[in-house]
């Protein structure tokens, strides 16, 4: 009979280690005590930010591999709905966090700040890690000071960081997936007809507005216009398969089989825009902290931070240019075999 192996709390927290490493080396590179009482909480936060890095990672690293395999059954679908809702909600916790930090004041992180010389929340090679197996591709990417931000880590950590951009990221998992997704074979024809009658709806619509005089009647059918040949672009492009899947499950949601495919392209819309909410407060804070000057590492500070924050950084674009051409449901074309992506409807499923 096997004795369970007894550890105590303390170390199978490993917490010798993890609660006596809140002192930063000094000038010789040795630990030093802290320069100001508010020190301990910067510290403590921004570990507590690698420890939540290290677990998206983790996740993500699983919810990539069982998205990427050849063949994905349905009853993996969950798991990797449930990992990407859990990275979601460790983004939420960590911009709630910011509001901890922010009980520093400003004089008081001026009190210590030079005594992190070069070092910089930009140096965060996980984050970057876990930027680049999402899915952002290098040419997306705002230059950090002028450069690539490969310049700011050593040798070993700028390998890695390349062998994930070469390997299969999150995004290229989801592309692959959606153009191996089973769909009606006449789907975009029939799409894009009930896509024409929406349209001229809409022109009719705007057509019999009375705000509107006959120059802006004629410019609002001219942008109708150009939304239809956007949405037949769309779907007659070089990724048309892959983008037609896509608006097949969000039109379709509806349909039981299809129901646990259209929640994974939410919770990758999620965790997008958790993170986006990430940056744009992560630069809040650091705008009501410093202001508009130079940041630690050198780089334009603010001005840097929200420019990662824009529309530049979104990595899952074909799930939200799909929403800019659904129809209303009322306005679907129906579906040749209702039964194949539903439950059996008895008589009609035959």
């Amino acid at each position: 009979m096997k004795i369970r192996h007894e550890v105590p709390y303390g170390d199978y927290l490993r917490l010798d280690r993890i609660l006596d490493a809140q002192n930063p080396p000094g000038p010789d590179g040795e630990p030093r005590g802290l320069h100001h009482h508010d020190e301990m909480l910067f510290i403590v936060i921004h570990q507590v930010y690698e420890l939540w890095f290290k677990q998206i990672i983790h996740e993500m690293t699983l919810i990539r591999d069982l998205l990427a395999a050849p063949d994905v059954p349905e009853t993996d679908v969950p798991r990797i709905v449930k990992g990407l809702d859990r990275i979601a909600e460790i983004l939420k916790v960590g911009t709630q966090q910011l509001t901890v930090l922010e009980t520093m004041g400003s004089l008081d992180f001026l009190a210590f700040r030079d005594s992190l010389g070069s070092a910089s929340g930009f140096q965060s090679a996980q984050f970057r890690m876990a930027e680049i197996m999402a899915g952002l591709r290098a040419e997306d990417r705002v230059e950090y000071a002028g450069d690539s931000f490969e310049r700011r880590f050593p040798p070993d950590q700028v390998e890695r960081f390349r062998e994930l951009q070469e390997g299969t990221t999150l995004r290229d998992a989801m592309e692959s997936w959606l153009e191996r997704t089973p769909i009606e074979d006449a789907f975009r024809d029939t799409y894009m007809d009930a896509f024409d009658r929406y349209v001229a709806t809409q022109k009719d619509l705007h057509g019999s507005n009375p705000g509107l005089d006959e120059k802006d009647r004629a410019q609002v059918a001219e942008r109708l216009d150009r939304y239809r040949d956007g949405c037949a672009a769309f779907l007659d492009g070089e990724n048309g398969r892959r983008n037609i899947a896509c608006l097949f499950i969000h039109a379709y949601r509806d349909e039981p089989l299809l129901h646990w495919p259209n929640a994974l392209l939410d919770a990758l819309l999620e965790f997008e825009e958790q993170l986006r909410i990430w940056r744009f407060r992560h630069a809040r804070m650091v705008e009501r902290m410093i202001g508009l000057r130079v940041g630690t590492g050198g780089s334009s500070g603010v001005d840097y931070l929200d420019s990662t924050a824009g529309g530049r950084y979104r990595i899952f674009t074909p799930i939200l240019e799909a929403r800019s051409f659904l129809l209303p449901r009322r306005m679907l074309p129906d579906l040749k075999d209702p039964g194949l992506y539903g439950f059996a409807r008895g008589a009609d499923s035959k």
